[in-house]
């Protein structure tokens, strides 16, 4: 299906409503990578809290996900790549998540005792890591499944746990961290996405990418293929663009609309009009209610 054509079919199907009759009994707030690290840091050292507080109506919800990309921990950088670790207090500036997935090329970056510290600081600040292993939450009180991985090429995709998932939980979340940087959706991606909706998947949210990538109804499976950067310090400017996603979770839908963000300074914002047109026009989402 073309853009266009998506795009005219989630305006129909997936249009948000915000209360009545219609309402969705859950709804989920959703958003793509999120760095503590190097210039975030610096800009929110003794400030944590105020990092995502520009855009802090759109994580009204009953469970809200987005995709960690800095451990926090003061261990030893492991490896030669990019560093990604952050401080332990930037778990203040998290407070808008209720899960967050931990599966990633960066969560290794403070190596085994890094990573078992970092998802430690999370659960003490009531946020619980998503991994691999299936973890079953309830939420207002209907039971919903998570998982996260990371597709490297290598390691196999966790159809099993996705499965066992869609027995024991109403709704199935499975954030997916794979893609090529700074592209278009791969065929990898798209092949990788009917893979999981033929698994169980209700929802798949991805990263990696760190920009904005479309989205796609796979039966009764939607597929947000890159949400982009939440909070990052990249330089380039299609890395500033990124959304949160309010998915409302119905009896026998999904709806699903866009709150696109800015990401500069350390500070995630309301994106400007202009870049509202492209955040929808990439993602093929509407506008939710009040996002303009």
């Amino acid at each position: 299906m073309s853009g266009g054509r998506v795009l005219l079919a989630l305006a129909a199907t997936l249009a948000l409503t915000s209360g009545g009759r219609d309402a969705p009994p859950l709804t989920l707030a959703l958003a793509g990578d999120v760095s503590l690290a190097r210039g975030v840091a610096e800009a929110n050292a003794g400030n944590w809290g105020a990092a995502l507080s520009g855009v802090a109506e759109a994580w009204r919800a009953d469970a809200t996900y987005g995709n960690l990309e800095s451990p926090l921990t003061d261990a030893p950088h492991q490896g030669m790549g990019v560093d990604l670790r952050a401080p332990p207090a930037g778990v203040a500036a998290l407070k808008a998540f209720s899960h967050l997935g931990v599966e990633n090329n960066h969560a290794g970056d403070g190596g085994e005792v890094g990573q078992s510290g970092s998802r430690r600081t999370l659960r003490r600040d009531g946020i619980i890591p998503i991994t691999r292993t299936l973890t079953v939450t309830r939420v207002q009180g209907v039971p919903v499944a998570w998982i996260a991985f990371l597709d490297d090429g290598q390691s196999p995709p966790p159809l099993a746990a996705i499965q066992e998932g869609a027995r024991r939980a109403r709704f199935v979340v499975v954030g997916v961290h794979w893609g090529a940087e700074y592209n278009p959706v791969t065929a990898r991606q798209r092949a990788l996405a009917r893979q999981l909706a033929a698994a169980g998947a209700s929802l798949i949210v991805g990263s990696g990418p760190h920009v904005l990538q479309g989205s796609e109804r796979l039966g009764r499976t939607l597929v947000l293929y890159s949400l982009g950067n939440l909070l990052f310090d990249q330089p380039y400017p299609d890395t500033w663009l990124g959304a949160v996603v309010r998915v409302g979770v119905g009896a026998d839908n999904l709806r699903a609309c866009a709150v696109p963000t800015r990401s500069r300074a350390g500070r995630v914002t309301r994106a400007n009009a202009e870049e509202r047109r492209t955040v929808l026009a990439r993602l093929e989402l509407p506008a939710c209610p009040g996002a303009g």
